[in-house]
């Protein structure tokens, strides 16, 4: 019986080492999928902010009017926040554009004159020449992701290290 015993023993032990080697590969696999979605967001902040810069530096500046204000739902299902809605001219031709904050109560009236900043080489790549505009998202959403990242991979680790489940 003692043969016996043994080998169950050896079998439940085997058991546990594959279940915490599954239980590690999984924290494993789980910490590089959320950072590479808290990436991917981050990235989409890096975008926007270059958008920002590139226009800052190199676009031209001309004066829009906001036409109308696009209601949007919030996550509850509640309504609403608004989103201007631009009109600016540029080289003698129409363009419009949908603003980078819905606010409630709406930042603008509609007939408004607002500061626009656009690409002269493709005028569709354009925003409202406001700080809170061109910058508010970048500053909020790249910071949020990157300690987001160091927050998730610090519990994780810990938690791989320690073996506990998750």
């Amino acid at each position: 019986m003692d043969a016996y015993e043994k080998n169950v023993d050896k079998a439940v032990n085997a058991v546990e080492k594959i279940g915490h080697g599954v239980n590690r590969l999984y924290i494993g696999c789980a910490t590089i999928l959320a950072n590479l979605f808290f990436m991917a967001f981050c990235l989409w902040g890096v975008y926007a902010a270059y958008i920002s810069w590139q226009l800052q530096t190199n676009g031209e500046s001309a004066t829009g009017v906001v036409v109308r204000l696009d209601e949007q739902d919030d996550a509850e299902g509640g309504c609403c926040t608004y989103v201007p809605i631009v009109e600016f001219k540029a080289n003698g031709t129409t363009y419009s554009f949908e603003g980078d904050t819905a606010s409630d109560p709406p930042q603008y009236a509609i007939n408004e004159n607002v500061p626009v900043l656009y690409d002269p080489s493709d005028p569709n790549t354009a925003q409202i020449n406001k700080f809170s505009e061109r910058w508010l998202m970048p500053i909020i959403l790249i910071p949020a992701m990157i300690f987001a990242s160091i927050i998730l991979t610090f519990f994780m680790f810990r938690a791989w290290h320690r073996g506990t489940d998750i």
